[in-house]
């Protein structure tokens, strides 16, 4: 009688595949994915964090820039006796600084403003208020260039500062001042934001003669 031989069945190809685990082609493909994946997430999270950084240094632009260019306004609307270019501190003579070059603010004007203030006298030299760019900051003197004080944030990094006085002379029309300020806002140079404000004030005291 011959002996029969019983057959084993038929191994599976998932279940062959499940027991020889990932190959190594499997394996790189699979790293790469990951890793452009953890790419995009890492460049999109260091998008946000620069235009947060941005955000607050155009933050920093309007209010600080702003609340800065607000105080010289109102002190210089209730000021007289305008004088442009402090270098000699000659101020009790009012003088004009015009602009020169029509459609350039760099041609012509001074870059600093020094008058009376409200209360101040015109025949006294000491009492006189003063604006002026002090290496990357705007500043300001209450005792004739004496001692200055910023009126900026180190933030802001003010590269230009220009006034340009008209109708200073006593007995002609009010004395009109306008400023204009350049410069860049930033907390790190990749989140630098630029600016370029320009205001006009006009005097209220009356320029009348002494």
């Amino acid at each position: 009688m011959t002996p029969r031989i019983k057959k084993q069945p038929p191994v599976s190809c998932s279940r062959s595949r499940l027991q020889a685990g990932f190959t190594l082609l499997e394996m790189i493909v699979a790293i790469g994915i990951f890793v452009t994946i953890l790419i995009i997430i890492i460049g999109a999270l260091v998008s946000v964090n620069d235009a947060a950084r941005k955000a607050r240094s155009m933050r920093v632009v309007t209010e600080n820039l702003s609340a800065a260019i607000d105080s010289m306004s109102r002190t210089i609307r209730v000021g007289k006796t305008f004088h442009c270019d402090c270098s000699g501190l000659a101020t009790t003579t009012p003088q004009d600084c015009k602009l020169t070059m029509t459609g350039e603010v760099d041609g012509g004007g001074d870059v600093c403003l020094a008058f009376e203030g409200q209360l101040g006298v015109p025949t006294l030299p000491d009492d006189q208020i003063s604006y002026k760019l002090s290496g990357r900051s705007i500043v300001r003197s209450i005792d004739n260039g004496a001692t200055y004080l910023p009126l900026t944030a180190p933030e802001l990094g003010i590269t230009d500062l220009k006034f340009f006085v008209d109708g200073t002379t006593p007995g002609f029309d009010q004395p009109v001042i306008t400023i204009v300020v350049r410069g860049s806002a930033s907390t790190t140079r990749r989140t630098a934001t630029s600016f370029n404000v320009q205001t006009t004030v006009g005097a209220y005291t009356p320029n009348l003669p002494f």
